[in-house]
């Protein structure tokens, strides 16, 4: 039931992006209404539908969310978006014919940026949505200053370790596996001798572009710990997911398709999968993966080396 309304004319200044879920006909025409002017809109009846819309599309800037709806409710949702690290940080707004203080309290601790009662005043949800888009996109903006590499666009080493933290502290809640894959690019010193800096380092934004789209699902973290050496996060996969991983990454390189380059360009991948409820910490995944990448240095390059077991389990 989604659709993005756009004025014929053309707008210069942003157009935010905002996702209504609400399981009401009349709700959702009151918003096409309200909204359409001043945001791109699209709709959705039920939480199925929306995680849908958030797995497949651009992410929204925000979310007006209804707390009463068959299914998944409202704050149900709201946890599963918080809990789910590439969208956790859109802004939430509850929209709810409750209005007791105990509803109120529920939405703000599940995560909610506001509360707004139902019918809502537009022109107030207008000035509220505006408000927290502006927030969260000059927050965006501040952690791609710091959290970006600025050559790849990937996520820095720093921002990596952020997320692995929270990621495993995710999983050992839900008792899921976690998997580390490393992949460092062979070669590149080679296409620097023979072919300059630009091409060296447009050789390592181009893989940096192909490793983010090489068949990643919605959830997975990529992101770059040096020139030559990237990371790719798998949260609840198993060894049997890692090494199709492994193995398309390598397929990637191996066809010449990660970049465009005179110079032969290869890669050696290490991947290694972890049992956080075990009670061990982040730390030993991503050491046992950089200590099968050292040992690989001399075993042979341009080889997937696995680390045996579940890490926390097969001790």
């Amino acid at each position: 039931m989604g659709s993005a309304l756009y004025s014929d004319d053309a707008i210069e200044e942003t157009i935010y992006r905002v996702l209504i879920i609400d399981d009401s006909e009349i709700e959702l025409k009151l918003y096409m209404n309200g909204l359409g002017q001043d945001f791109d809109v699209s709709f959705s009846p039920n939480a199925q539908t929306a995680w849908e819309l958030l797995n497949s599309v651009p992410l929204p800037d925000a979310i007006i969310l209804d707390i009463l709806m068959p299914n998944e409710d409202g704050l149900q949702l709201c946890n599963r978006i918080k809990e789910t690290q590439f969208i956790q940080d859109v802004p939430i707004i509850f929209v709810s014919s409750l209005t007791d203080p105990a509803a109120k309290s529920q939405a703000f601790e599940a995560g909610g940026a506001d509360f707004v009662a139902k019918p809502p005043i537009m022109s107030e949800l207008i000035a509220r949505l505006k408000r927290h888009v502006a927030l969260y996109r000059k927050t965006k903006k501040l952690e791609s200053l710091i959290f970006i590499d600025p050559l790849t666009h990937l996520p820095n080493a720093s921002k990596f370790q952020e997320v692995l933290g929270i990621e495993w502290s995710r999983c050992a809640r839900y008792w899921h596996h976690i998997t580390l894959l490393m992949v460092r690019v062979e070669n590149l010193d080679q296409i620097r001798d023979t072919e300059g800096n630009d091409k060296y380092f447009s050789t390592i934004a181009a893989v940096a572009e192909g490793l983010a789209s090489a068949g990643n699902r919605p959830g997975d973290f990529v992101a770059t710990l040096s020139n030559d050496k990237f990371a790719v996060l798998l949260s609840d996969c198993g060894h049997e997911g890692a090494a199709l991983k492994a193995q398309q990454i390598m397929s990637k390189f191996e066809n010449g398709e990660l970049a465009n380059t005179g110079a032969p360009l290869s890669c050696t991948v290490g991947f290694a999968v972890a049992a956080p409820a075990s009670g061990e910490s982040s730390g030993v995944l991503f050491r046992s993966v950089e200590n099968v990448m050292l040992e690989s240095q001399q075993r042979g390059t341009g080889k997937i080396y696995p680390v045996n077991g579940v890490i926390g389990i097969d001790e």
